[in-house]
């Protein structure tokens, strides 16, 4: 969240930023009314704790009958004070919650995703003498992709890859992780669940757009991690970490849950929007200068792009506008890879400076120049199962089968997947 003293010194950039987002920007006046009691039950309480100070003071012996009332009175009162205080705290938090980080100014303002902006391209669409099939077609046909049994088993948007698919699947993931632990990033496979508290202060379920995406266990108070930045930027959870430690990188593979509520009747078919998927992601850590997060976030976008570059997929890179953006975000670059299947490119990586929206109420600091302030966080996608599909729909051949990428045949035992 961002800092309640930073909201009030920069009041008219806050409002901006609401509105770029298309956001109310009346919790700022709710905003106010909250901090304007809070700060005032703050004087009342430090106001009674120095009567009681004061009180102490001139005892002597034993205190007077007109002492011992006046103790009770300020004892009852604090006891009233405090709780009230600790509510109006929590409300104070709550709508803290609502506003989401700035977005840097280069960021274009726009209403949704349709308003993102395409900064570069790379690759060429391959060209078919046949009218390409999509990664569903391709995969019954091979028997490598199977979502019927998966509807009968766990219901809709489920999917096995099995056979060579599960192998090709299993590759790709090692691949993209063996590549970026050797870009001095620390390998990690997280817990797939994390308290309901850590999931909060990651500052995304504020966000109505994200309302009932997760899947959440009120019994254990537990919820599925969406992604692995979800257990692993809380890794570092009220610790200060040492400056000459910075940048810290971790490069993790996980399981993903979503919900993906409101999208019902969106991409119902195949794989591309699921309830469960695959993941290797990139987790850093910097000192809190948006020049240095800016930085590490354009160097993260290369590590995408040079992964996308090795397998040979065509794709484009766009510079996500205010409505789009995750309520943590101050940037967020996409990268959608073509699908010949469907004909347009689709999301399949995203890219986003956080800077200390999340470290803030997780309080991860480092120290700078005899302060600790607190660090800023990023996360970028490195290779899901979407990558697998548009491997699948882009190394077709005539005759049905799919070629395998080169870089990962070594890893493999076979050149292409045939029936």
């Amino acid at each position: 969240m961002l800092d309640l003293n930073f909201i009030w010194e920069n009041q008219s950039l806050v409002q901006r930023s609401l509105e770029n987002r298309n956001l109310d920007t009346k919790v700022l006046t709710r905003l106010k009314t909250i901090d304007d009691q809070r700060r005032q039950l703050i004087k009342t309480v430090e106001e009674i704790r120095r009567s009681q100070n004061e009180l102490q003071k001139q005892f002597k012996d034993k205190p007077t009958a007109d002492q011992k009332k006046k103790g009770t009175d300020l004892k009852e009162a604090l006891r009233k004070a405090e709780p009230d205080l600790k509510v109006i705290q929590e409300q104070l938090e709550d709508i803290l919650a609502q506003i989401p980080n700035l977005s840097a100014s280069d960021v274009p303002v726009g209403k949704d995703d349709s308003e993102n902006k395409v900064i570069k391209s790379w690759g060429k669409k391959p060209k078919f003498s046949f009218k390409p099939k999509d990664h569903l077609e391709l995969g019954e046909s091979l028997d490598i992709i199977d979502v019927k049994r998966a509807s009968k088993v766990s219901g809709p948007r489920f999917g096995y890859f099995k056979g060579k698919g599960a192998q090709l699947q299993m590759a790709l993931m090692y691949y993209v992780f063996q590549k970026l632990a050797k870009k001095d990033f620390t390998g990690m496979i997280p817990p797939a669940m994390v308290k309901g508290e850590m999931e909060r202060k990651m500052g995304y379920l504020s966000n109505k757009d994200l309302d009932n995406a997760y899947y959440h266990f009120e019994k254990d108070d537990l919820t599925f991690i969406s992604s692995s930045e979800h257990s692993v930027i809380p890794y570092h959870a009220d610790e200060i970490l040492e400056p000459k430690s910075l940048p810290l990188k971790y490069v993790n593979y996980s399981p993903c849950f979503r919900r993906e509520a409101g999208t019902y009747g969106k991409d119902t078919r195949g794989l591309f929007r699921v309830h469960y998927f695959n993941k290797v992601e990139m987790n850093v850590f910097t000192l809190p200068d948006e020049k240095i997060s800016d930085k590490a976030c354009l160097e993260l976008l290369s590590f995408q792009e040079e992964i996308m570059q090795d397998l040979g997929l065509a794709y484009e890179v766009t510079n996500c506008c205010t409505g789009d953006l995750p309520w943590p975000n101050r940037r967020m670059y996409d990268l959608n890879t073509w699908f010949p299947g469907q004909s347009r490119f689709r999301e399949t990586h995203s890219c986003s400076n956080c800077t200390d929206y999340q470290t803030r109420r997780l309080n991860i600091k480092t120290r700078s120049e005899g302060k600790t302030l607190f660090v800023h966080a990023l996360n970028a996608t490195a290779i899901t199962d979407r990558t697998l599909i548009a491997i699948i729909e882009n190394y077709q051949q005539l005759d049905g089968s799919i070629k395998i990428p080169k870089v990962l045949q070594p890893l493999l035992s076979f050149d292409k997947i045939a029936k």
